[in-house]
């Protein structure tokens, strides 16, 4: 029997070649899984303002003999803690006790390695030089990840200030998190690091870029993503992990690639750049110096 996990693949695979009304009750699977999981298949097609044929139609294009059988699929999802942080975390906690050490270390270490795995693929691997071919044109990058993945923003605009003077973290501080994209020009970018559940001023932020005629790269997590529709390009990357967060291990590692492909392509110029840093931060005394 397939899991969510696999549903949700199938889905995003199958997207773009659905017909209208199956692409629009496909949207709203992806959109409220737990929505499926606990109402009916009326209940689910008036809320997506759908027939309930549509549903099922859904529901056997994705090989399932009917709408019940991918609903269980739903159904047992939650039950066993998806959704909502707590329900996560309490998912966690509810583990075997001999699966609160070693077996789940390794689960954790899987899943991640099959998420790096698929940042591998063909799509990704096109999304991440069209990244670089566009960051190296851009005028000004901005750079914003919220909550979770700021992580993974702060990286990326503090590595990119090694060798670049043309960077602007959106670090939200003091709450002005909209104010630097004031200064924001047509063919400006933003590079927009953003994972399911979405917070709202990271979309705020893509669909203003995009109005102003700004070069979205979107680091996001699926395809029918509110963020990736406002992007240029969409490098998405899975992050299933059994933690109470998604992982923000994949999103890293796109911001530490995207990184070595500028400074792969950067010249003698990037090199004198990080020969300068290198001699300020020598200057400040920012790192020991062990053995001398």
């Amino acid at each position: 029997m397939m899991d969510k996990r696999a549903v949700d693949k199938l889905i995003k695979e199958q997207y773009q070649n659905l017909p209208l009304k199956l692409r629009q009750a496909a949207r709203y699977v992806i959109d409220n899984p737990k929505a499926v999981a606990m109402s009916s298949m009326r209940s689910v097609a008036a809320a997506a303002d759908l027939s309930p044929s549509v549903m099922n139609r859904l529901a056997r294009q994705l090989g399932f003999e009917g709408y019940e059988p991918l609903r269980a699929v739903y159904r047992k999802w939650l039950s066993q803690g998806g959704g909502i942080f707590a329900e996560r975390a309490t998912a966690l906690q509810q583990r075997e006790a001999a699966d609160k050490t070693e077996s789940l270390i390794q689960e954790i270490i899987q899943e991640d390695r099959q998420n790096l795995e698929q940042i591998c693929d063909e799509t990704a691997l096109k999304g991440l030089k069209i990244a670089h071919d566009v960051l190296v044109e851009t005028r000004h990058i901005f750079v914003a990840g919220l909550r979770s993945l700021f992580p993974a923003a702060f990286y990326f605009n503090y590595a990119c200030n090694m060798f670049m003077h043309n960077t602007s973290l959106l670090t939200g501080i003091a709450g002005v998190f909209a104010d630097d994209l004031r200064h924001a020009r047509k063919g400006d970018a933003l590079v927009i690091f953003s994972y399911d559940p979405y917070a709202r001023d990271a979309l705020s932020a893509a669909k203003f870029a995009q109005g102003k005629g700004m070069r979205v790269i979107a680091i996001t997590d699926s395809v029918l993503s509110p963020i990736a529709t406002h992007a240029t390009v969409a490098i998405v990357v899975p992050n299933a992990t059994p933690s109470f967060f998604p992982s923000v291990v994949p999103a890293m590692a796109v911001a530490q690639t995207i990184v070595a492909l500028l400074i792969a392509s950067g010249g003698k110029k990037s090199l004198r750049e990080i020969e300068k840093s290198e001699e300020q931060l020598r200057d400040f005394s920012v790192y020991t110096q062990q053995g001398k």
